[in-house]
């Protein structure tokens, strides 16, 4: 196969992110940029792009007024645990990064599996509710190495339960066709239990797919 691997991936906005607390996550944010200050350690601006009318914070500027939209631009403190500190750790940039219904999606490539899994066990550990909404291996000819045989039986009768309502719903669609909320409803169990359920089978499908 291919040896690189691009993988997008849904985390909450608030949770281990920069953007708590500048952001509620309730009105997408799109062109998402981060860069280090003069080199300065434990420090980064980021910028990003919104409605004009977006409520933020004083230590949030405006940068520029495209009408509709508006560039702005804050500064935060490096933290250990977030999206970004796991992503430096492996020497990788962010190649997208929007914030949409609540969650942050990060997209980035990974150079091999071994790397792309160790991303992904450091942004489960921060976060939980952590999603895999996508990966892609570089364009390659298959061959029988390829191959992997994924064994349904490893997932619990609830996880699968859960996890089929979740496709059927439409949650792992791009946009969504729905939410945690909604899916977890449908199923008459409350959120944190249907991103607990969900959390574990795509853990264990992963791993399936990943050995």
């Amino acid at each position: 196969m291919g040896s690189g691997i691009r993988a997008e991936v849904s985390l909450p906005a608030a949770a281990s992110s920069p953007f708590e607390g500048v952001v509620d996550g309730s009105t997408p944010i799109y062109s998402v940029t981060r860069s280090t200050p003069n080199g300065e350690a434990g420090c980064a601006v980021f910028e990003f792009i919104a409605d004009t009318d977006l409520a933020v914070p004083d230590e949030v500027d405006i940068v520029f007024d495209y009408g509709p939209k508006t560039a702005y631009r804050f500064e935060a403190v490096h933290a250990e645990d977030s999206p970004f500190a796991v992503l430096d750790r492996h020497g990788l940039p962010a190649t997208d990064l929007t914030i949409r219904d609540g969650r942050l999606l990060v997209t980035f490539h990974a150079t091999d599996l071994p790397t792309l899994r160790s991303v992904l066990d450091g942004f489960q550990e921060s976060s939980p509710d952590m999603e895999v909404l996508r990966l892609l291996q570089s364009s390659s000819i298959p061959d029988e190495s390829d191959l992997v045989t994924v064994d349904r039986s490893d997932l619990t009768e609830r996880q699968r339960e859960v996890l089929t309502a979740a496709y059927d719903a439409g949650y792992f669609d791009h946009p969504k066709g729905a939410n945690a909320g909604e899916v977890a409803e449908s199923l008459g169990i409350d959120r944190s239990t249907f991103s607990e359920h969900i959390a574990a089978a795509q853990r264990k499908l992963l791993s399936s797919l990943l050995d």
